[in-house]
């Protein structure tokens, strides 16, 4: 996997590039009898072996990170390194966070919807759904916050993207070009350890965190079968100046009638027989069973079904948040600490001295 990358592929060339100089330059010095020259060429010689290290546990460490971050992503993410399997869950929760985003507008909108209804009787009016506002607000709060992590989740996105075009192509081999330089030797140490911390840190310590896929999914499609429920749809318009065709709706949504004891005498049946909630299950004629019977996974409990997506929203809510913004944080602290560390270790001067004190 290693010998994909451009970057490897240029550092290579460098290291060979300056091990041949640092011959030169020892071949010379012994020539001409000029020990600075050959003392200087054996130094840059160690160096040029240095750096041929760093590539060599480099390419081992990014083959290693790959295969171990796999375990860590969905089926579809296990191919690449792992930036690109970072990138590649990024762009699912992505894909996710924008239908239930979809989805929650449309609940947002039919909340709304009946929220304003109300049954006119003359001497007076109620709106048995008037308190939905709240859920409209509660609704209204997670679609703003659904937003705000969709740009932060995009955000992510195009940081990852850039970590996986530069860090290793353009920061690891000048980083090995400099540090090849005496003069520059800190800078190219620091350039080293920094796309390292970039390319194999960064993303591994955000993928350690859970990822919010399956409560995303989950709560996609709760949302789905609610605005899909023939029983939540909203009413033809000729049918709102009729009081009885809106209560017996609202009666229904209401979840009054499941908690009815439901006989044949129940004030409910008629509504239900109605809708097509109720069937006659009977096999003698002239005797009349009456049963609920729903298609599966639907109900008719609006305010239940509402209260279950407004939690299931906060939890799939709260954990992409924490993928998103957490999960990047906590990676950058860890991978400045570690760039640091190795900054100061590559930066050094490891020569015939350093070699002679071990």
């Amino acid at each position: 996997m290693a010998e994909e990358f451009v970057g490897v592929e240029i550092a290579v060339i460098v290291v060979t590039a300056s091990i041949t100089l640092a011959a030169i330059l020892i071949g010379l010095g012994r020539a001409f009898g000029y020990k600075r020259i050959e003392h200087f060429g054996i130094e840059e010689l160690l160096q040029s072996v240095v750096n041929a290290a760093i590539i060599g546990s480099f390419a081992a460490v990014i083959e290693l990170v790959a295969a171990v971050s796999s375990s860590l992503v969905t089926e579809t993410c296990t191919e690449g390194n792992v930036v690109e399997q970072l990138g590649c869950a990024l762009q699912n929760i992505n894909d996710l966070l924008f239908l239930f985003f979809q989805e929650l507008v449309k609940v947002l909108t039919l909340v709304g919807y009946y929220q304003t209804i109300g049954l006119d009787f003359g001497a007076f009016e109620i709106s048995p759904f008037n308190n939905l506002a709240a859920v409209s607000g509660v609704l209204s709060v997670q679609l703003l916050a659904a937003n705000l992590i969709l740009l932060l989740v995009g955000l992510n996105i195009q940081i990852t993207n850039f970590i996986g075009q530069n860090a290793l192509a353009l920061l690891f081999p000048v980083g090995l070009v400099l540090r090849t330089l005496f003069a520059t030797r800190k800078v190219g140490g620091f350039l080293i350890a920094l796309s390292i911390g970039l390319f194999l840190f960064y993303p591994t310590f955000v993928l350690i965190f859970p990822g919010p896929e399956n409560d995303l999914s989950n709560s996609t499609v709760a949302m789905q079968e609610f605005n899909n429920n023939s029983y939540y749809a909203t009413l033809p318009v000729v049918d709102l100046n009729d009081n009885y065709a809106i209560a017996g709706k609202l009666d229904i949504m209401s979840g009054r009638c499941l908690e009815e004891n439901l006989s044949n005498t129940s004030q409910c049946n008629q509504t239900l027989i109605d809708y097509g909630i109720m069937e006659n299950v009977s096999n003698v004629s002239n005797v009349t069973v009456w049963e609920i019977a729903l298609p599966e996974n639907t109900t008719f409990d609006f305010s239940g079904d509402i209260t279950y997506i407004t939690q299931s929203n906060n939890n799939a809510l709260s954990k992409s948040l924490l993928y998103s913004v957490v999960a990047p944080i906590f990676s950058l602290l860890v991978t400045v600490v570690f760039v640091k560390e190795l900054s100061n270790i590559l930066g050094s001067e490891i020569g015939i001295k350093t070699l002679t004190a071990i």
